[in-house]
Protein backbone atom coordinates (compact mmCIF):
# COMPACT_ATOMS: atom_id res chain seq x y z
CA UNK A 1 0.00 0.00 0.00
CA UNK A 2 3.16 2.58 0.09
CA UNK A 3 2.11 3.95 -3.92
CA UNK A 4 -1.33 4.89 -2.62
CA UNK A 5 -0.32 6.76 0.77
CA UNK A 6 2.56 8.45 -1.63
CA UNK A 7 -0.02 9.08 -4.78
CA UNK A 8 -2.39 10.30 -2.11
CA UNK A 9 0.42 13.07 -0.56
CA UNK A 10 1.84 14.18 -3.96
CA UNK A 11 -1.13 14.95 -5.47
CA UNK A 12 -2.92 16.80 -2.25
CA UNK A 13 -4.80 18.99 -5.02
CA UNK A 14 -6.55 15.66 -6.42
CA UNK A 15 -9.81 14.43 -5.07
CA UNK A 16 -9.20 11.35 -2.75
CA UNK A 17 -9.09 8.03 -4.10
CA UNK A 18 -10.80 6.84 -0.98
CA UNK A 19 -13.13 9.68 -1.20
CA UNK A 20 -16.77 10.60 -1.77
CA UNK A 21 -18.31 6.93 -1.04
CA UNK A 22 -15.10 5.17 -3.11
CA UNK A 23 -13.96 3.67 0.09
CA UNK A 24 -17.03 1.10 0.51
CA UNK A 25 -16.45 0.27 -3.19
CA UNK A 26 -12.40 -0.58 -2.97
CA UNK A 27 -13.54 -2.19 0.22
CA UNK A 28 -15.69 -4.74 -1.92
CA UNK A 29 -12.84 -5.31 -4.21
CA UNK A 30 -11.08 -6.58 -1.17
CA UNK A 31 -13.68 -8.64 -0.43
CA UNK A 32 -14.04 -10.25 -3.79
CA UNK A 33 -10.06 -10.63 -4.09
CA UNK A 34 -10.53 -13.01 -0.87
CA UNK A 35 -13.33 -15.06 -2.04
CA UNK A 36 -10.97 -15.87 -4.67
CA UNK A 37 -8.08 -16.45 -2.91
CA UNK A 38 -10.15 -18.88 -0.81
CA UNK A 39 -11.85 -20.66 -3.80
CA UNK A 40 -8.31 -20.91 -5.21
CA UNK A 41 -7.01 -22.53 -1.84
CA UNK A 42 -9.96 -24.99 -1.91
CA UNK A 43 -9.67 -25.67 -5.37
CA UNK A 44 -5.62 -26.89 -4.73
CA UNK A 45 -6.82 -29.24 -2.15
CA UNK A 46 -9.39 -30.80 -4.42
CA UNK A 47 -6.90 -31.15 -6.97
CA UNK A 48 -5.10 -33.07 -4.77
CA UNK A 49 -7.65 -35.63 -3.60
CA UNK A 50 -8.61 -36.22 -7.47
CA UNK A 51 -4.96 -36.94 -8.21
CA UNK A 52 -4.68 -38.89 -5.14
CA UNK A 53 -8.04 -41.37 -6.20
CA UNK A 54 -5.99 -41.21 -9.82
CA UNK A 55 -3.70 -43.92 -7.52
CA UNK A 56 -5.74 -45.84 -6.92
CA UNK A 57 -7.40 -48.07 -9.39
CA UNK A 58 -10.48 -49.46 -7.00
CA UNK A 59 -11.52 -46.17 -5.80
CA UNK A 60 -14.50 -44.55 -6.32
CA UNK A 61 -15.08 -41.84 -8.44
CA UNK A 62 -13.89 -38.57 -6.35
CA UNK A 63 -17.39 -36.76 -7.21
CA UNK A 64 -17.15 -34.57 -4.29
CA UNK A 65 -13.42 -33.38 -5.55
CA UNK A 66 -14.49 -32.90 -9.45
CA UNK A 67 -17.29 -30.99 -8.19
CA UNK A 68 -15.95 -28.73 -5.94
CA UNK A 69 -13.22 -27.87 -8.72
CA UNK A 70 -16.16 -26.99 -11.30
CA UNK A 71 -17.62 -24.94 -8.70
CA UNK A 72 -14.42 -23.24 -7.57
CA UNK A 73 -13.35 -22.36 -10.83
CA UNK A 74 -16.28 -20.82 -12.33
CA UNK A 75 -16.75 -19.25 -8.91
CA UNK A 76 -13.45 -17.43 -9.27
CA UNK A 77 -14.64 -16.18 -12.57
CA UNK A 78 -17.89 -15.01 -11.31
CA UNK A 79 -16.05 -13.20 -8.75
CA UNK A 80 -13.53 -11.75 -10.94
CA UNK A 81 -16.13 -10.43 -13.36
CA UNK A 82 -17.45 -8.62 -10.30
CA UNK A 83 -14.28 -7.58 -9.04
CA UNK A 84 -13.80 -5.99 -12.56
CA UNK A 85 -17.17 -4.37 -12.87
CA UNK A 86 -16.73 -2.52 -8.83
CA UNK A 87 -13.26 -1.52 -9.86
CA UNK A 88 -14.47 -0.13 -13.43
CA UNK A 89 -17.61 1.96 -11.72
CA UNK A 90 -14.69 2.91 -9.04
CA UNK A 91 -12.01 4.47 -11.35
CA UNK A 92 -14.88 5.72 -13.93
CA UNK A 93 -16.04 7.83 -10.81
CA UNK A 94 -12.70 8.91 -9.75
CA UNK A 95 -12.09 10.07 -12.94
CA UNK A 96 -15.60 11.98 -13.12
CA UNK A 97 -14.52 13.73 -9.92
CA UNK A 98 -11.26 14.54 -10.97
CA UNK A 99 -12.45 16.19 -14.75
CA UNK A 100 -15.36 17.64 -13.26
CA UNK A 101 -12.67 19.44 -10.37
CA UNK A 102 -10.78 20.45 -13.30
CA UNK A 103 -13.25 22.30 -15.52
CA UNK A 104 -14.16 23.96 -12.41
CA UNK A 105 -10.70 25.09 -12.01
CA UNK A 106 -10.81 26.10 -15.67
CA UNK A 107 -13.96 28.21 -14.99
CA UNK A 108 -12.10 30.23 -12.13
CA UNK A 109 -8.69 30.84 -13.87
CA UNK A 110 -8.64 34.10 -15.58
CA UNK A 111 -9.43 34.06 -19.36
CA UNK A 112 -6.06 35.18 -19.99
CA UNK A 113 -4.47 32.19 -18.14
CA UNK A 114 -6.67 29.78 -20.04
CA UNK A 115 -6.25 31.18 -23.74
CA UNK A 116 -2.43 31.37 -22.91
CA UNK A 117 -2.99 27.28 -22.98
CA UNK A 118 -2.79 25.20 -25.70
CA UNK A 119 -5.85 23.77 -26.73
CA UNK A 120 -4.09 20.39 -27.29
CA UNK A 121 -2.60 20.01 -23.87
CA UNK A 122 -5.87 21.14 -22.62
CA UNK A 123 -7.32 18.39 -24.57
CA UNK A 124 -4.69 15.91 -22.99
CA UNK A 125 -5.71 17.10 -19.59
CA UNK A 126 -9.20 15.93 -20.19
CA UNK A 127 -8.85 12.69 -22.60
CA UNK A 128 -5.16 10.81 -21.85
CA UNK A 129 -4.47 11.52 -18.65
CA UNK A 130 -8.05 10.96 -17.05
CA UNK A 131 -7.62 7.65 -19.11
CA UNK A 132 -4.26 7.49 -17.49
CA UNK A 133 -5.87 8.26 -13.67
CA UNK A 134 -8.85 5.70 -14.47
CA UNK A 135 -6.61 3.22 -15.48
CA UNK A 136 -4.44 3.13 -12.28
CA UNK A 137 -7.85 3.13 -10.18
CA UNK A 138 -9.99 0.90 -11.63
CA UNK A 139 -6.93 -1.58 -13.53
CA UNK A 140 -4.18 -0.80 -11.10
CA UNK A 141 -5.21 -0.06 -7.28
CA UNK A 142 -7.88 -2.89 -7.58
CA UNK A 143 -5.85 -5.27 -8.42
CA UNK A 144 -3.21 -4.47 -6.37
CA UNK A 145 -5.43 -5.13 -3.65
CA UNK A 146 -6.38 -8.19 -5.25
CA UNK A 147 -2.89 -9.67 -5.81
CA UNK A 148 -1.60 -8.44 -1.82
CA UNK A 149 -4.52 -10.53 -0.91
CA UNK A 150 -4.40 -13.77 -3.58
CA UNK A 151 -0.76 -14.40 -2.79
CA UNK A 152 -0.67 -14.33 0.65
CA UNK A 153 -3.73 -17.10 1.11
CA UNK A 154 -2.59 -19.05 -1.83
CA UNK A 155 1.33 -19.56 -0.84
CA UNK A 156 -0.30 -20.45 2.68
CA UNK A 157 -2.97 -22.77 0.98
CA UNK A 158 0.67 -24.10 -1.04
CA UNK A 159 2.79 -24.67 2.66
CA UNK A 160 -0.34 -26.16 3.97
CA UNK A 161 -0.23 -28.75 1.26
CA UNK A 162 3.26 -29.52 1.54
CA UNK A 163 6.10 -26.87 2.91
CA UNK A 164 8.97 -28.49 1.18
CA UNK A 165 7.11 -28.15 -2.16
CA UNK A 166 6.07 -24.48 -0.95
CA UNK A 167 10.07 -23.30 -0.29
CA UNK A 168 10.75 -24.78 -3.46
CA UNK A 169 8.43 -23.00 -5.00
CA UNK A 170 9.15 -19.71 -3.08
CA UNK A 171 12.54 -19.46 -4.60
CA UNK A 172 11.59 -18.17 -8.07
CA UNK A 173 8.50 -16.61 -6.92
CA UNK A 174 10.15 -14.09 -4.83
CA UNK A 175 12.51 -13.72 -7.19
CA UNK A 176 10.64 -12.73 -9.91
CA UNK A 177 8.85 -10.55 -7.84
CA UNK A 178 12.57 -8.18 -6.91
CA UNK A 179 13.12 -8.34 -10.63
CA UNK A 180 9.26 -6.79 -10.93
CA UNK A 181 10.32 -4.47 -8.49
CA UNK A 182 13.78 -3.57 -10.39
CA UNK A 183 11.73 -3.10 -13.77
CA UNK A 184 9.00 -1.67 -13.03
CA UNK A 185 10.22 1.79 -11.97
CA UNK A 186 12.03 2.03 -15.20
CA UNK A 187 9.22 2.43 -16.85
CA UNK A 188 8.62 6.07 -15.69
CA UNK A 189 10.73 8.00 -17.71
CA UNK A 190 9.16 6.31 -20.60
CA UNK A 191 5.87 7.12 -19.93
CA UNK A 192 6.79 10.97 -19.60
CA UNK A 193 8.59 10.84 -22.41
CA UNK A 194 5.38 9.31 -24.05
CA UNK A 195 3.06 11.73 -22.47
CA UNK A 196 5.08 14.52 -23.71
CA UNK A 197 5.52 13.78 -27.03
CA UNK A 198 1.42 12.60 -27.44
CA UNK A 199 0.47 15.85 -25.94
CA UNK A 200 2.65 17.96 -28.15
CA UNK A 201 1.14 15.82 -31.19
CA UNK A 202 -2.26 16.44 -29.89
CA UNK A 203 -1.85 20.10 -29.91
CA UNK A 204 0.00 20.46 -33.44
CA UNK A 205 -3.13 18.22 -34.74
CA UNK A 206 -5.82 20.75 -32.94
CA UNK A 207 -3.71 23.83 -34.16
CA UNK A 208 -3.38 22.76 -37.70
CA UNK A 209 -6.84 20.82 -38.78
CA UNK A 210 -9.41 23.91 -38.34
CA UNK A 211 -6.79 25.26 -41.45
CA UNK A 212 -5.38 22.32 -43.27
CA UNK A 213 -7.06 23.93 -46.53
CA UNK A 214 -5.40 27.59 -46.02
CA UNK A 215 -2.10 25.99 -45.35
CA UNK A 216 -2.53 24.18 -48.68
CA UNK A 217 -3.14 27.84 -50.14
CA UNK A 218 0.08 29.23 -48.33
CA UNK A 219 1.96 26.15 -49.74
CA UNK A 220 2.40 25.01 -46.47
CA UNK A 221 1.21 21.12 -46.86
CA UNK A 222 3.83 18.93 -47.21
CA UNK A 223 6.06 21.36 -44.82
CA UNK A 224 3.28 20.91 -42.03
CA UNK A 225 3.61 17.18 -43.11
CA UNK A 226 6.92 16.78 -42.78
CA UNK A 227 6.48 18.23 -38.98
CA UNK A 228 3.30 16.16 -38.05
CA UNK A 229 5.46 12.70 -39.57
CA UNK A 230 8.79 13.85 -37.49
CA UNK A 231 6.24 14.23 -34.16
CA UNK A 232 4.54 11.15 -34.91
CA UNK A 233 7.97 9.10 -35.60
CA UNK A 234 9.21 10.32 -32.10
CA UNK A 235 5.81 9.30 -30.90
CA UNK A 236 5.89 5.74 -32.02
CA UNK A 237 9.67 5.54 -30.98
CA UNK A 238 8.67 6.70 -27.60
CA UNK A 239 5.45 3.85 -27.54
CA UNK A 240 7.72 1.55 -28.60
CA UNK A 241 10.01 2.26 -25.51
CA UNK A 242 7.34 1.76 -23.17
CA UNK A 243 5.95 -1.38 -24.72
CA UNK A 244 9.33 -2.86 -24.78
CA UNK A 245 9.80 -2.44 -20.93
CA UNK A 246 5.80 -3.10 -20.27
CA UNK A 247 6.61 -6.49 -22.14
CA UNK A 248 9.53 -7.43 -20.00
CA UNK A 249 7.98 -6.82 -16.79
CA UNK A 250 4.95 -9.38 -18.07
CA UNK A 251 7.24 -12.01 -19.27
CA UNK A 252 8.85 -12.08 -15.67
CA UNK A 253 5.29 -14.46 -14.29
CA UNK A 254 5.66 -16.66 -17.45
CA UNK A 255 9.53 -17.21 -16.97
CA UNK A 256 8.24 -17.60 -12.88
CA UNK A 257 6.12 -20.25 -13.76
CA UNK A 258 8.41 -22.22 -15.52
CA UNK A 259 10.92 -22.27 -12.89
CA UNK A 260 8.63 -22.76 -10.13
CA UNK A 261 7.08 -25.69 -11.49
CA UNK A 262 10.11 -27.30 -12.10
CA UNK A 263 11.65 -26.70 -8.55
CA UNK A 264 8.08 -28.41 -7.60
CA UNK A 265 8.19 -31.31 -9.35
CA UNK A 266 11.83 -31.44 -8.74
CA UNK A 267 11.79 -31.58 -5.15
CA UNK A 268 9.23 -33.93 -5.18
CA UNK A 269 10.54 -36.07 -7.23
CA UNK A 270 13.85 -35.64 -4.65
CA UNK A 271 11.75 -36.25 -1.62
CA UNK A 272 9.51 -38.61 -3.15
CA UNK A 273 6.43 -36.86 -2.34
CA UNK A 274 3.24 -38.48 -3.75
CA UNK A 275 1.78 -37.38 -6.94
CA UNK A 276 -0.97 -36.03 -5.68
CA UNK A 277 0.47 -33.55 -3.26
CA UNK A 278 2.96 -32.28 -6.32
CA UNK A 279 -0.28 -31.94 -8.00
CA UNK A 280 -2.37 -30.02 -5.51
CA UNK A 281 0.89 -27.88 -5.60
CA UNK A 282 1.67 -27.21 -9.00
CA UNK A 283 -2.52 -26.41 -9.58
CA UNK A 284 -1.64 -23.68 -6.21
CA UNK A 285 1.58 -22.18 -8.20
CA UNK A 286 -0.29 -21.95 -11.31
CA UNK A 287 -3.03 -19.45 -9.04
CA UNK A 288 0.00 -17.72 -7.99
CA UNK A 289 1.05 -16.59 -11.54
CA UNK A 290 -1.95 -14.98 -12.25
CA UNK A 291 -1.59 -12.12 -9.31
CA UNK A 292 2.05 -11.57 -10.84
CA UNK A 293 0.58 -10.75 -13.83
CA UNK A 294 -1.54 -8.31 -12.33
CA UNK A 295 0.87 -6.80 -10.62
CA UNK A 296 3.03 -6.23 -13.70
CA UNK A 297 0.16 -4.25 -15.26
CA UNK A 298 -0.12 -2.73 -11.96
CA UNK A 299 3.37 -1.18 -12.34
CA UNK A 300 2.88 -0.24 -15.63
CA UNK A 301 -0.18 1.71 -14.88
CA UNK A 302 1.14 3.48 -11.66
CA UNK A 303 4.09 4.71 -13.79
CA UNK A 304 1.47 6.15 -16.05
CA UNK A 305 -0.97 7.52 -13.24
CA UNK A 306 2.27 9.82 -12.31
CA UNK A 307 2.94 10.94 -15.31
CA UNK A 308 -0.97 11.93 -15.32
CA UNK A 309 -1.32 12.91 -11.61
CA UNK A 310 1.49 15.87 -11.77
CA UNK A 311 0.26 17.32 -14.88
CA UNK A 312 -3.20 17.27 -13.36
CA UNK A 313 -1.53 18.46 -10.25
CA UNK A 314 0.08 21.59 -12.38
CA UNK A 315 -3.02 22.27 -14.16
CA UNK A 316 -5.14 22.38 -10.39
CA UNK A 317 -2.01 24.41 -9.10
CA UNK A 318 -2.52 27.45 -11.60
CA UNK A 319 -3.51 30.61 -10.01
CA UNK A 320 -7.81 30.97 -9.97
CA UNK A 321 -9.53 34.05 -9.52
CA UNK A 322 -9.93 35.32 -5.89
CA UNK A 323 -14.23 34.86 -5.69
CA UNK A 324 -15.33 36.04 -2.46
CA UNK A 325 -16.09 33.02 0.20
CA UNK A 326 -19.30 34.95 1.68
CA UNK A 327 -21.91 36.23 -0.86
CA UNK A 328 -23.11 39.47 -0.17
CA UNK A 329 -26.49 39.63 1.37
CA UNK A 330 -28.00 42.48 -0.83
CA UNK A 331 -28.33 41.62 -4.42
CA UNK A 332 -28.07 44.90 -6.98
CA UNK A 333 -31.26 46.33 -8.20
CA UNK A 334 -32.66 46.04 -11.29
CA UNK A 335 -31.19 49.21 -12.98
CA UNK A 336 -28.22 50.47 -14.38
CA UNK A 337 -25.21 50.85 -12.07
CA UNK A 338 -22.49 53.19 -12.42
CA UNK A 339 -19.19 50.89 -13.25
CA UNK A 340 -16.03 52.30 -11.61
CA UNK A 341 -11.94 51.49 -12.03
CA UNK A 342 -10.15 52.94 -9.04
CA UNK A 343 -6.01 52.92 -9.42
CA UNK A 344 -6.48 49.30 -11.50
CA UNK A 345 -3.38 47.66 -12.93
CA UNK A 346 -3.78 44.06 -14.79
CA UNK A 347 -1.63 42.84 -17.86
CA UNK A 348 -1.43 45.38 -20.09
CA UNK A 349 -3.15 48.43 -18.03
CA UNK A 350 -1.56 50.62 -15.52
CA UNK A 351 -3.11 52.91 -13.07
CA UNK A 352 -6.94 53.28 -14.99
CA UNK A 353 -8.86 55.40 -13.00
CA UNK A 354 -12.70 55.97 -14.79
CA UNK A 355 -16.06 55.87 -13.92
CA UNK A 356 -18.44 54.97 -16.34
CA UNK A 357 -22.10 56.45 -15.29
CA UNK A 358 -24.81 54.71 -15.08
CA UNK A 359 -26.48 54.16 -18.37
CA UNK A 360 -23.67 56.02 -20.57
CA UNK A 361 -22.92 54.14 -23.97
CA UNK A 362 -18.59 54.64 -24.27
CA UNK A 363 -16.56 53.58 -26.82
CA UNK A 364 -12.93 52.56 -26.20
CA UNK A 365 -10.71 53.23 -28.84
CA UNK A 366 -7.05 52.96 -29.19
CA UNK A 367 -4.44 50.21 -31.18
CA UNK A 368 -3.70 46.85 -30.77
CA UNK A 369 -2.48 45.85 -27.99
CA UNK A 370 -3.22 48.91 -25.87
CA UNK A 371 -5.04 47.02 -22.90
CA UNK A 372 -8.77 47.58 -24.34
CA UNK A 373 -9.67 43.88 -23.88
CA UNK A 374 -7.82 43.51 -20.85
CA UNK A 375 -10.43 46.23 -19.25
CA UNK A 376 -13.37 44.41 -20.85
CA UNK A 377 -12.46 41.58 -18.99
CA UNK A 378 -11.86 43.41 -15.62
CA UNK A 379 -15.11 44.85 -16.11
CA UNK A 380 -16.85 41.30 -16.86
CA UNK A 381 -15.37 39.57 -13.73
CA UNK A 382 -13.35 37.29 -16.13
CA UNK A 383 -10.20 39.02 -15.09
CA UNK A 384 -8.68 40.77 -11.19
CA UNK A 385 -7.27 43.78 -11.34
CA UNK A 386 -3.26 42.71 -10.21
CA UNK A 387 -3.69 46.54 -8.45
CA UNK A 388 -6.98 48.90 -7.44
CA UNK A 389 -10.61 47.85 -7.30
CA UNK A 390 -12.92 47.66 -10.22
CA UNK A 391 -16.83 48.01 -8.96
CA UNK A 392 -20.35 47.99 -10.35
CA UNK A 393 -22.61 49.87 -8.36
CA UNK A 394 -20.64 49.12 -5.41
CA UNK A 395 -19.92 45.50 -5.87
CA UNK A 396 -17.01 43.79 -7.58
CA UNK A 397 -18.09 42.09 -10.87
CA UNK A 398 -16.09 38.76 -9.91
CA UNK A 399 -18.70 38.74 -6.19
CA UNK A 400 -21.91 38.52 -8.58
CA UNK A 401 -23.68 35.39 -7.95
CA UNK A 402 -24.52 32.91 -11.16
CA UNK A 403 -28.24 34.26 -11.08
CA UNK A 404 -26.86 38.10 -11.05
CA UNK A 405 -24.68 37.90 -13.60
CA UNK A 406 -26.94 36.28 -16.07
CA UNK A 407 -29.35 39.15 -14.97
CA UNK A 408 -27.07 41.81 -15.00
CA UNK A 409 -24.32 40.88 -17.48
CA UNK A 410 -24.43 40.86 -21.16
CA UNK A 411 -20.73 40.00 -22.85
CA UNK A 412 -20.30 39.98 -26.92
CA UNK A 413 -16.40 38.97 -27.22
CA UNK A 414 -14.82 37.96 -30.09
CA UNK A 415 -14.39 34.14 -28.71
CA UNK A 416 -17.87 33.57 -27.16
CA UNK A 417 -19.71 30.38 -26.98
CA UNK A 418 -21.75 29.30 -29.52
CA UNK A 419 -21.97 25.65 -28.37
CA UNK A 420 -23.82 22.77 -30.89
CA UNK A 421 -27.23 22.48 -30.13
CA UNK A 422 -30.70 24.05 -31.57
CA UNK A 423 -30.59 27.46 -32.65
CA UNK A 424 -32.68 28.66 -29.71
CA UNK A 425 -30.33 27.31 -27.08
CA UNK A 426 -27.60 29.36 -29.26
CA UNK A 427 -29.69 32.57 -29.06
CA UNK A 428 -30.90 32.59 -25.58
CA UNK A 429 -27.76 30.50 -23.75
CA UNK A 430 -27.29 33.06 -20.66
CA UNK A 431 -30.27 34.53 -20.71
CA UNK A 432 -31.52 35.47 -17.55
CA UNK A 433 -35.41 34.99 -18.34
CA UNK A 434 -35.68 32.73 -21.66
CA UNK A 435 -38.45 34.79 -23.90
CA UNK A 436 -41.36 33.16 -25.85
CA UNK A 437 -40.18 31.96 -29.29
CA UNK A 438 -41.96 35.29 -30.77
CA UNK A 439 -40.06 37.33 -29.01
CA UNK A 440 -36.52 35.33 -30.32
CA UNK A 441 -37.50 35.74 -33.68
CA UNK A 442 -38.56 39.33 -33.80
CA UNK A 443 -35.15 40.03 -32.17
CA UNK A 444 -33.81 37.45 -34.99
CA UNK A 445 -35.06 39.62 -37.56
CA UNK A 446 -34.23 42.67 -36.79
CA UNK A 447 -30.44 41.40 -36.41
CA UNK A 448 -30.98 40.31 -40.01
CA UNK A 449 -31.12 36.25 -39.44
CA UNK A 450 -34.52 35.65 -41.30
CA UNK A 451 -32.46 34.02 -43.77
CA UNK A 452 -30.30 31.99 -41.53
CA UNK A 453 -33.43 30.58 -39.51
CA UNK A 454 -34.77 29.61 -42.72
CA UNK A 455 -31.95 28.18 -43.78
CA UNK A 456 -31.41 25.75 -40.35
CA UNK A 457 -35.32 25.28 -40.11
CA UNK A 458 -36.02 27.58 -37.63
CA UNK A 459 -35.72 27.63 -34.01
CA UNK A 460 -35.01 23.79 -33.56
CA UNK A 461 -32.54 23.91 -36.95
CA UNK A 462 -28.88 22.81 -35.60
CA UNK A 463 -26.17 24.31 -34.93
CA UNK A 464 -22.57 22.36 -35.44
CA UNK A 465 -19.99 22.55 -32.85
CA UNK A 466 -18.49 26.38 -32.52
CA UNK A 467 -20.88 27.20 -34.76
CA UNK A 468 -18.88 26.15 -37.82
CA UNK A 469 -22.32 25.85 -39.96
CA UNK A 470 -22.75 29.66 -39.66
CA UNK A 471 -20.56 32.37 -41.59
CA UNK A 472 -18.68 34.92 -39.26
CA UNK A 473 -21.84 37.69 -39.65
CA UNK A 474 -24.23 34.85 -38.98
CA UNK A 475 -22.48 34.10 -35.81
CA UNK A 476 -21.89 37.41 -34.74
CA UNK A 477 -25.32 38.48 -35.34
CA UNK A 478 -26.70 35.56 -32.79
CA UNK A 479 -24.37 36.91 -30.10
CA UNK A 480 -26.00 40.05 -30.55
CA UNK A 481 -29.21 39.18 -30.53
CA UNK A 482 -28.33 36.83 -27.26
CA UNK A 483 -27.04 40.42 -25.49
CA UNK A 484 -30.65 41.91 -26.57
CA UNK A 485 -32.92 39.27 -25.01
CA UNK A 486 -30.44 39.72 -21.75
CA UNK A 487 -31.85 43.46 -21.18
CA UNK A 488 -28.52 43.31 -18.87
CA UNK A 489 -27.45 46.21 -16.68
CA UNK A 490 -23.92 46.08 -18.13
CA UNK A 491 -23.25 45.74 -21.29
CA UNK A 492 -19.91 44.63 -22.84
CA UNK A 493 -19.18 44.78 -26.24
CA UNK A 494 -15.67 43.31 -27.98
CA UNK A 495 -15.67 44.97 -31.66
CA UNK A 496 -18.80 43.94 -31.97
CA UNK A 497 -19.53 45.04 -35.57
CA UNK A 498 -15.97 44.09 -37.38
CA UNK A 499 -17.22 41.36 -39.31
CA UNK A 500 -21.02 42.24 -39.86
CA UNK A 501 -21.77 44.23 -43.30
CA UNK A 502 -22.34 48.07 -43.99
CA UNK A 503 -25.22 47.73 -41.13
CA UNK A 504 -22.67 46.73 -38.40
CA UNK A 505 -23.15 50.58 -37.08
CA UNK A 506 -26.08 50.50 -37.12
CA UNK A 507 -27.03 47.24 -35.30
CA UNK A 508 -24.83 48.28 -32.61
CA UNK A 509 -26.49 51.26 -31.97
CA UNK A 510 -29.74 49.97 -32.47
CA UNK A 511 -28.55 47.09 -29.63
CA UNK A 512 -27.46 49.88 -27.19
CA UNK A 513 -29.67 52.65 -27.30
CA UNK A 514 -33.01 50.28 -27.24
CA UNK A 515 -31.17 49.31 -23.54
CA UNK A 516 -30.63 51.52 -20.91
CA UNK A 517 -27.46 49.43 -19.86
CA UNK A 518 -24.13 51.07 -19.12
CA UNK A 519 -22.68 50.15 -22.13
CA UNK A 520 -18.74 49.42 -22.82
CA UNK A 521 -17.79 49.28 -26.51
CA UNK A 522 -14.28 48.10 -27.91
CA UNK A 523 -14.16 49.48 -31.56
CA UNK A 524 -11.99 50.46 -34.45
CA UNK A 525 -15.00 51.65 -36.25
CA UNK A 526 -15.39 55.70 -36.42
CA UNK A 527 -19.06 55.21 -37.46
CA UNK A 528 -19.70 53.75 -34.05
CA UNK A 529 -17.37 55.78 -31.89
CA UNK A 530 -19.35 58.75 -33.12
CA UNK A 531 -22.59 57.16 -32.13
CA UNK A 532 -21.30 57.06 -28.44
CA UNK A 533 -21.92 59.05 -25.18
CA UNK A 534 -17.99 59.14 -24.69
CA UNK A 535 -15.21 58.18 -26.10
CA UNK A 536 -11.96 56.37 -23.93
CA UNK A 537 -8.98 56.68 -25.54
CA UNK A 538 -6.09 53.59 -24.48
CA UNK A 539 -2.66 53.41 -25.32
CA UNK A 540 0.40 51.57 -23.57
CA UNK A 541 -2.31 50.51 -20.86
CA UNK A 542 -3.13 53.56 -19.95
CA UNK A 543 -6.26 56.09 -20.38
CA UNK A 544 -4.83 58.78 -22.49
CA UNK A 545 -7.98 60.83 -23.17
CA UNK A 546 -11.70 60.58 -22.22
CA UNK A 547 -14.45 62.47 -23.39
CA UNK A 548 -17.59 63.02 -25.67
CA UNK A 549 -17.03 62.34 -29.54
CA UNK A 550 -17.44 65.59 -31.14
CA UNK A 551 -14.46 67.05 -28.45
CA UNK A 552 -12.13 64.28 -28.79
CA UNK A 553 -12.90 63.53 -32.44
CA UNK A 554 -12.21 67.26 -33.35
CA UNK A 555 -8.76 69.21 -33.52
CA UNK A 556 -5.58 67.91 -32.71
CA UNK A 557 -6.50 65.10 -29.82
CA UNK A 558 -4.75 62.07 -29.52
CA UNK A 559 -7.65 60.44 -30.56
CA UNK A 560 -8.64 62.52 -33.82
CA UNK A 561 -4.79 61.74 -35.13
CA UNK A 562 -6.09 57.54 -34.32
CA UNK A 563 -9.06 58.47 -36.47
CA UNK A 564 -7.68 61.10 -38.93
CA UNK A 565 -6.89 57.60 -41.69
CA UNK A 566 -10.52 56.84 -41.30
CA UNK A 567 -11.58 60.43 -41.87
CA UNK A 568 -9.77 61.34 -44.58
CA UNK A 569 -10.96 57.40 -46.30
Amino acid sequence: MIWLRKSRVSASRLPRIFGEGRRRSIALVAVLALGQALAAGVAAFATRDVFAALRLSEADLPLLALSFIALLGLSIAVLRVAERLVAERVGQDYAASLRLKLFKHLTRMSARDVSARRRGALAMRFVGDLSAVRGWVSLGIARLISASIVLPVTSGVLFLLNPDLAAAAAVPIVLGLIVMGFIGPCLGPAHRRLRARRARLAADMSERIPHAPELRLLGRSQIEISHLVRRTEKLISSALERARGAALLRAVPDAVSGFAAAAVLWTALRTGTSGAEAAGALAAVGLLIQPMRDLAGVWDRHRAWVAARDKCDAMLAAPKLDLPRRQPAKPLPDEPRSLKFRGVSAGLLHAIDITAQAGQKIAIVGGNGAGKSTLLGLAAGLEQPDEGKVTLGGRTPISLRASERRRILALVGKHSPILAGSLRRALTMGVASRPDDDAILAQAEVFGLKEMIGRLGGLDGKIAEAGQNLSAGEARRVLLVRAALSRPQLMLLDEPDDVLDTDGPDLVEHLTRQSDATTLVITHSLAVARRMDQLWFIEDGRILEAGAPEDLLAGESVTARFFAPRQAA
